[in-house]
């Protein structure tokens, strides 16, 4: 079954690192009858993948290729494994694809890749919000498109919710950690995340960013130097310092979103920030013990109100392809808004088009997609820049030091602002 190939079974076995996943056997076979080959790296499942890496729009997309006279290969990787396989490849000259999933390091890897999200149908673009683009313009050249829409949301459990006697989830840091707290009982914690992957997007560094939003703080100040040593920054990790003794202590060591994303589907956590995806696994009785008793909800407010993070999933191509033309039609392709809408019904990852957002059918198969939309009202900065994963490491560094209660929280700011104010002064 297509499903072994599933990130959360395959971080499982212990069979991660350092893999590089071939072909699933249906795949290999049908490939070999084609003609043109198109190389694309992915995300391994459940991570947002295209078509015939993911379960999705399998006939439509085995006809794109006959009518294309293209093969297409996936290399798929677990997501933690991604950045540095490209920036490995990359620094080779040895890069083998024509087109790489991005995710935050765009910045990072544009002398790599073409702009040629600039030349995209009109129809298509006029169909996206207009921060599709936000993190994958560099100079004013366009060189990827988000394909999902992917904010951090709250999930919880609404039975182990009602049991703590709160009738809703928290709007503010005082009712989360008060709810986390009477969560924390029977051997179940009120909360759990993924704080052992200290770097940005699926990692610690991330999700305090979201906090440092909320308490209306900004990562860089108007001159592009770190500015978020201050009560701002502190507040923020104070906030995830203060939900420690009412989180799962396995947080500190779970490297992956799925880590975690496990421990809440099995009833021992009751809320924790997730990505979209987990609507389909939590209702899922072959992934869920809590089926019908999981829901979303904008993340609770901080003194400045809700603020989330962008996942900024997005397909690029690779300056050496030697097919840009049909790399771009493959990319259109997944954009196409029939595969945008199998991409959430079957996967759980929400479409980027605003047509098929709208469909009522997704709206009733998704309906978190609606709370998505709320928290995208909010602030969501990523705040990615050309040493992203460089900075991200070392705030993380810092802020998990802090929840493991070796440094205070102003102590690890004052310390991440000072190693991130030396890498900014080294670009030059």
């Amino acid at each position: 079954m297509f499903h072994s190939f599933s990130r959360r079974n395959f971080l499982k076995t212990g069979a991660a690192a350092g893999a590089v996943t071939a072909l699933p056997d249906f795949l290999s076979r049908t490939a070999g009858a084609q003609e043109a080959a198109l190389s694309v790296f992915s995300p391994l499942p459940p991570d947002p993948a295209p078509p015939g890496a993911a379960k999705f729009s399998e006939d439509a997309f085995a006809k794109w290729q006959a009518d294309n006279g293209a093969k297409v290969a996936y290399e798929m990787l677990a997501w933690p494994q991604l950045h540095d396989r490209m920036a490995t490849a990359f620094a080779s000259g040895a890069a083998p694809w024509d087109i790489t999933y991005n995710c935050g390091w765009v910045p990072e890897f544009e002398s790599f890749l073409t702009p040629y999200a600039d030349n995209l149908p009109k129809a298509l673009v006029d169909d996206l919000p207009a921060t599709s683009f936000a993190t994958t313009t560099v100079g004013g050249k366009r060189y990827g498109t988000v394909f999902t829409l992917a904010l951090l949301t709250l999930f919880y459990n609404k039975e182990l919710m009602e049991q703590a006697g709160f009738k809703e989830a928290p709007k503010t840091w005082d009712e989360m950690k008060a709810c986390a707290k009477e969560m924390t009982r029977d051997g179940r914690f009120g909360f759990v995340l993924n704080y052992g992957d200290p770097a940005g997007i699926g990692g610690t560094a991330s999700y305090w960013m979201v906090f440092l939003q909320q308490a209306g703080g900004k990562v860089y100040g108007e001159d592009g130097m770190p500015a978020f040593k201050t009560d701002e920054g502190v507040a923020a990790l104070q906030m995830m310092v203060d939900l420690m003794p009412s989180t799962d202590p396995g947080s500190i060591s779970y490297a992956g979103i799925n880590d975690a994303t496990n421990v809440l589907l099995a009833g021992r956590a009751g809320m924790m920030m997730n990505w979209p995806f987990m609507w389909n696994a939590g209702n899922d009785p072959k992934q869920s013990q809590i089926v019908g008793k999981m829901t979303s909800a904008v993340l609770p407010a901080g003194p400045k109100g809700s603020a989330s993070i962008d996942g900024t999933d997005a397909w690029t191509i690779v300056k050496s392809s030697k097919n840009q033309e049909k790399a771009q039609k493959l990319i259109e392709f997944y954009l196409d808004a029939e595969v945008q809408k199998r991409q959430v019904l079957d996967t759980g990852w929400l479409p980027i088009r605003l047509s098929v957002l709208a469909d009522p059918e997704v709206q009733a198969k998704a309906p978190n997609a609606a709370v998505v939309l709320e928290q995208a009202k909010h602030p969501y900065d990523s705040f990615v820049t050309a040493d992203y994963n460089q900075v991200t490491v070392a705030v993380g560094t810092e802020v998990q030091q802090a929840l493991q209660g070796t440094k205070t929280a102003a102590q690890a700011i004052s310390d991440a602002q000072d190693a991130v104010t030396a890498i900014v002064k080294r670009r030059g």
